[in-house]
């Protein structure tokens, strides 16, 4: 299955607006390929033999090249949302016909759950995460759908401007995953945790037809797009306006709890407790796994260290270095799965990418 299934929601750009697109995707390649690389050449050597990711850090703030660069990689941000934010602004009106019919007449079986009472976390409402115009959670209205269809349409050309394979989604590599490691298991009742515009979702309603699929998110926006999105593509999940810290949900209620790229967008805290929730939520022999991209400081040099941290200071990525930091093992443990958690670096298919994959399985009551 591709990365981005096919469905009716998605706008079919104009020559000129898909002649832009090509040009910010050109550009982010240069800029992360090309570029990136060399801006090692400005730290002298005997700072980089002191392995100071602090001392690097300093060095590169001040240096004139990444200067540059950081201007270069903050403007290609810039237009390749404003590249798909221009289609979609210009269909608006149509797109929101086409969600609020699949809403009023679900083809899939699936539904929406709104919480006008939920509160949203102000960080949330106030940092547009990497960017993104409004941020996640953009609600100028009640179907607002945009910023769904913002978080979808960048994210697919983000992912080709970092030259990531879309012959696999995120949650296929998973489901793959466990083919592997759990050959027999066939979870019933799957929930998805902080699944955005349902990306990640959809994938395990039409791998496993037979199971019921929830998936939250605290951002409306992102829900019902998510949901019309899942009934154009015909398959049912049931979206909720919910907090990852604080579900609902009976306990032992799902045989697999999964989040794709969300913890390094979360507190600590957030992480810890969603943690906690995937234990409770999960029914003795049950499975969790947690997906993120591979950002672990140990792991890194301490020029990679001081590189990363551009992402934190200029493309609005909060939590990007404690989520570096953090011990995500230690974190399941502590949140009830103990001895049970594993940790796997698994290759995306095309080998353009690997995911780190944080995985326990809830221990049978004796």
């Amino acid at each position: 299955m591709p990365r981005n299934e096919k469905h009716e929601l998605q706008i079919v750009p104009t020559q000129q607006e898909a002649a832009r697109q090509r040009f910010v995707l050109a550009l982010k390649q240069d800029i992360g390929g090309r570029l990136r690389p060399q801006l090692r050449q400005v730290i002298p050597s005997e700072i980089m033999d002191q392995q100071d990711s602090n001392a690097i850090a300093n060095i590169l703030e001040k240096s004139t090249p990444r200067k540059i660069w950081g201007r270069l990689a903050r403007t290609a941000q810039e237009l390749m949302w404003q590249g798909v934010k221009d289609p979609l602004l210009r269909t608006e009106k149509d797109l929101i016909k086409k969600c609020t019919a699949l809403k009023e007449k679900p083809i899939a079986g699936g539904s929406l759950e709104l919480d006008e009472n939920l509160i949203i976390p102000e960080a949330m409402v106030k940092v547009p995460v990497h960017l993104q115009p409004g941020g996640y959670c953009l609600d100028r209205h009640q179907q607002d759908i945009l910023a769904g269809a913002l978080y979808e349409a960048g994210g697919a050309l983000f992912s080709q401007g970092q030259s990531i394979n879309i012959d696999e989604s995120k949650a296929e590599l998973v489901v793959r995953f466990l083919h592997q490691k759990l050959p027999h298991f066939r979870p019933s009742h799957i929930l998805d945790m902080a699944c955005s515009a349902g990306g990640s979702s959809t994938p395990y309603a039409r791998l496993f037809p037979r199971a019921d699929v929830h998936a939250i998110d605290i951002a409306p926006g992102l829900l019902r797009y998510a949901h019309a999105r899942a009934e154009s593509i015909g398959v049912a999940v049931h979206f909720h306006q919910r907090d990852v810290c604080a579900p609902g949900f009976n306990d032992n209620n799902f045989d697999l709890v999964v989040s794709h790229n969300a913890m390094h967008e979360m507190s600590p805290t957030t992480i810890k407790a969603m943690m906690k929730e995937s234990y409770r939520l999960l029914r003795p022999g049950g499975v969790a796994v947690h997906q993120d991209v591979p950002l672990r400081n140990a792991e890194l040099n301490a020029f990679a260290q001081a590189d990363y941290a551009w992402d934190y200071l200029y493309n609005n990525e909060p939590y990007w270095n404690s989520f570096a930091e953090l011990n995500l093992s230690s974190t399941m443990q502590d949140a009830g799965f103990e001895k049970t958690v594993q940790f796997d670096r698994v290759p995306q298919l095309g080998g353009s990418m690997d995911w780190d994959l944080f995985w326990a399985i809830k221990k049978m009551e004796t």
